[in-house]
């Protein structure tokens, strides 16, 4: 090729990568269903910039960089803190399918510092990727990209059983300035149908530097994704190390995101009874939640104490805003529900890396007890549906369908494989009016493989009983419901 071809070539060249440059600064008007299948090929890769992927975490258009989590017009109301963490990618990830053998991901990282001293370069910088077992019905572990220069950017290059829905993980302390995928030549990327679960609109996690990501060792350990696979619903990740204070002006970058769930995740961040102080929680709490549920009517509202790894009992900023439950409850506010701290850890002591962050198995424990909570709002796995607890709703269990009831409507028996003898149970407890006696009666049949049921009130309370008979006293707004164990 001679010197005039070459520079005309080239100057197709730098036309084509401008125009895409172009086209993706305004993809604000990207549809998510939208199958992508154009790109620029080099190298024998068809290249796609990230921005043209389905993408989901990222719960604003009118962002200054095209992977901030939070929106331009944060003022200055919010600490700093936010405004600079806003550019972290936690909780974003790429969800598709490609018909490619070949997948190669590389991205260029916003910040040059990649690692702190207590998280690796894996987990701040770096990308993870999932693959979809459908055997398993579950997203497994497939690799991770890691970075070792900023300069030089990441780059992962794996092989691919075409068709296979991929899931990639986005880093958590650092931020994107450009992230490209490298696909066969005539392959195309396409969006993953709407998930089993049925939720499409997102949980929004707010929270601390824990609920930011730290300190997995990975993106994809993190217990917010984690939540966000097993339960097969959509996440955003709103955690700001140190930061996260619950300025009023928050709760309206909150309410601005059509949310299935929310869970407030603050207090490590916050004080009690400080005289003069921007953080205490008896002053930010209840009008932030209180102007998120007006905003939000309905949607269903977690709030989380402090998580400990000691699991000392509450703590005064516990005790507050159980206090505060208690209140919103009584004036009658439902889809509220109330995570305490005694299951978040591993309870050996074991599940940090300083006696604060989580690693991996401490991620693990707080994922299992999130999890369950976001469960018990949106009435998945089994869990008592927060929204409608006195009455019948179809809650999805491990693929089936399960009905479940309290206070007047009967218990159904659930299914499941167990290795142990145990018996069934049917409860069926009459209906009251709050402050009366209700009555449950509990009847034993011998069965096989029967799981042992576990029910939680609407204030999170627990009864338990194991005798055929047992009464209690149903206190304002809870449940009349039982946990039984079978011998």
């Amino acid at each position: 090729m001679n010197q005039l071809n070459r520079m005309a070539v080239s100057l197709v060249l730098c036309s084509i990568c401008a125009a895409a440059s172009a086209h993706a600064s305004e993809i604000s008007k990207y549809d998510a269903r939208m199958a992508v299948s154009d790109g620029i090929i080099t190298n024998g890769l068809k290249w796609i910039d990230g921005r043209r992927l389905p993408i989901e975490g990222r719960a604003f258009d009118d962002v200054e960089r095209w992977y901030d989590r939070l929106p331009a017009s944060v003022t200055t109301n919010v600490n700093a803190g936010v405004r600079g963490m806003k550019r972290h990618t936690a909780g974003m990830q790429f969800r598709f399918a490609a018909d490619s053998r070949r997948l190669v991901f590389k991205w260029m990282p916003y910040s040059g510092n990649l690692a702190m001293d207590h998280m690796p370069a894996s987990g701040v910088s770096g990308i993870d990727v999932y693959r979809f077992d459908e055997r398993s019905g579950r997203w497994l572990y497939a690799a991770t990209g890691r970075i070792t220069s900023a300069e030089k950017g990441g780059t992962l290059d794996i092989g691919w059983t075409p068709g296979v829905p991929c899931l990639v993980n986005l880093p958590l302390y650092n931020g994107i300035r450009e992230f490209s995928l490298g696909i066969d030549p005539e392959a195309s990327v396409s969006p993953l149908p709407p998930r089993r679960s049925g939720i499409d609109k997102p949980v929004v996690f707010y929270g601390t530097s824990i609920t930011h990501g730290g300190c997995a060792s990975r993106p994809g350990l993190s217990f917010v994704n984690i939540v966000g696979r097993d339960l097969d619903v959509p996440v955003v990740n709103l955690g700001f190390s140190g930061s996260g204070v619950m300025e009023f002006e928050m709760s309206d970058h909150l309410a601005r995101i059509d949310a299935s769930c929310y869970v407030l995740d603050c207090l490590w961040n916050m004080n009690i009874g400080k005289q003069g102080g921007c953080r205490n929680v008896d002053e930010n709490y209840e009008p932030f939640i209180r102007n998120l549920r007006a905003k939000r009517p309905g949607v269903p509202i977690v709030m989380a104490e402090q998580c400990d790894v000691f699991c000392g009992g509450p703590n005064g900023k516990d005790r507050y805003i159980r206090r505060l439950y208690e209140k919103l409850v009584a004036e009658g506010w439902k889809n509220l529900v109330y995570l305490p701290k005694d299951d978040m850890y591993s309870g050996d002591c074991e599940g940090t890396v300083d006696g604060c962050h989580p690693n991996d198995l401490g991620m693990e424990s707080m994922a299992k007890a999130y999890g369950a909570a976001v469960s018990k709002a949106l009435c998945l796995k089994g869990g008592v549906c927060a929204s409608d607890l006195f009455g019948e709703r179809r809650c999805s269990a491990r693929g089936r369908t399960i009905s479940r009831g309290a206070c007047g409507g009967a218990t159904p028996t659930r299914r499941c494989s167990s290795s142990r003898r145990t018996r069934s149970l049917r409860t069926n407890a009459n209906s009251a009016e709050d402050g009366k006696t209700v009555v449950a009666a509990i009847n034993f049949e011998p069965r096989e493989i029967v799981c042992p049921v576990k029910m939680d009130g609407a204030l999170g309370r627990v009864w338990r009983g194991n005798v055929k008979a047992d009464s209690i006293v149903l206190p304002p707004n809870e449940a009349a419901v039982f946990e039984v164990v079978a011998p």
